[in-house]
């Protein structure tokens, strides 16, 4: 058995793994959203007996608001819930400085500093060693020089490939990154001013008591039980600016394919999810928000033949279907079933309709191609005509909060 649940985390990523069977279930996370659908996840947790709040693995994909604020939230809150990580993958200041770089650049975007303060203290309070166990030097990359993709295999049989990000992605982000720090008056691991910021932050805060007192969050609680229109985000406090590597802006509808030049973007972990690892029965691939070139190499370098395609059970799309982050040529490479979508649409209007065009042009799967939506709002709607879905051969299905099993 393996499940995959898209959390509704508005516009961000939060997918929660389960794969396994009775008593020996295997959790993963990856990312947690904004820091407003914080309570979502939590809530997930909650449903958890208190002693089977264990995660074999939490991802954060990159430095994003919409996916590392809530694992932000989570790790404040991580001792109260009783929740253990026996690994955490993030690529912060520590490991982008082992990334070889002649120019020595200096580093540390805030919310990326802010969410390696919280792991090393994790650490410190649990007296194990999570951060980005399994990967050589900590790191979290690939190295192009090496003939072979870096594996990580986690108990219960399951195997990871890493996709994405690589070295020259790292040292893009690098390069951005302390900018964004000095925007934000913060100097590159002084401890003591990123707790405060932290501190000081309306939406960065832990919840708190699990038996259901006040938490103080009832703005949050608000925007999670009810629907609001994709657009009516604009007046939330999200916590911190989501800018780093989006000096131009993010890519509209109209942009070109595979036009991403967000540096947080291109650093993002992506990972090929095979189980059970000696004969795997299911494939996913896990895009967080990686740049298509980068996905393509990596696909490229694992199959070796240039006609073979990837077979795949579903597809996450990177960035929640945006065009910037797609290509024909890297769809070229897959043999999938289900696209999975995960966005209300807010902020950004993702999916994006060409995004969704261009994946069921080139659709090469068995059967017809089903998009996975985890929320039905104006931005996702289109997909749920079914006079369209007849015509052009294809399905869709909107529960929030939607999951998938194999």
């Amino acid at each position: 058995m393996l499940r995959i649940e898209m959390l509704p985390a508005a516009h961000g990523d939060c997918l929660w793994i389960e794969y396994g069977s009775g008593s020996a279930v295997h959790r993963i996370l990856i990312d947690g959203g904004p820091a407003h659908t914080y309570p979502a996840l939590r809530e997930r947790i909650l449903h958890l007996p208190a002693g089977e709040r264990r995660f074999d693995l939490l991802v954060i994909t990159h430095v994003d608001g919409d996916h590392i604020e809530g694992v932000i939230r989570l790790l404040l809150d991580a001792e109260t819930l009783g929740c253990r990580f026996e690994r955490i993958w993030f690529n912060g200041r520590e490991q982008l400085n082992t990334v070889p770089d002649p120019a020595g650049r200096p580093l540390g975007a805030l919310q990326g500093e802010m969410l390696g303060m919280l792991i090393a203290d994790y650490e410190a309070r649990t007296g194990t060693r999570v951060w980005n166990q399994g990967f050589d030097q900590a790191l979290a990359a690939i190295d192009r020089s090496q003939a072979t993709l870096p594996v990580v295999e986690l108990p219960g049989a399951c195997r990871l490939t890493l996709l994405s990000p690589d070295h020259d992605r790292l040292l893009h982000l690098k390069g951005r990154w302390k900018k964004e720090l000095d925007r934000a008056r913060v100097q590159s691991g002084d401890v003591n001013a990123l707790r405060a910021r932290l501190a000081s932050s309306r939406s960065l805060r832990p919840m708190g008591d699990v038996l259901g007192g006040p938490t103080d969050d009832t703005r949050t609680d608000l925007r999670h039980r009810y629907e609001f229109p994709a657009d009516d985000d604009s007046d939330l406090d999200t916590g911190l600016e989501d800018t780093l590597g989006r000096g131009s802006g993010e890519p509209g509808a109209d942009a070109p394919f595979a036009s991403d030049a967000s540096a947080a973007n291109g650093s993002s972990i992506a990972l090929l999810l095979e189980y059970p690892a000696t004969q795997p029965e299911v494939r996913l691939l896990l895009a967080g928000d990686a740049w298509p070139d980068v996905l393509e190499a990596s696909i490229a370098a694992l199959l070796g033949n240039p006609e073979k395609r990837l077979v795949l059970d579903a597809f996450k799309l990177p960035h929640h279907g945006s065009v910037a982050n797609l290509s024909a040529s890297l769809l070229a490479r897959l043999r999938c079933s289900n696209y999975l979508v995960s966005t209300s649409g807010a902020l950004f209007r993702h999916p994006h309709r060409r995004a969704l065009d261009l994946i069921l042009e080139h659709h090469s799967g068995p059967g017809r191609p089903t998009l996975h939506f985890n929320y039905l709002t104006r931005c996702t709607a289109p997909w749920s005509d079914a006079a369209d879905q007849a015509s052009r051969g294809y399905r869709a299905q909107h529960p929030k909060g939607h999951s998938l099993s194999f």
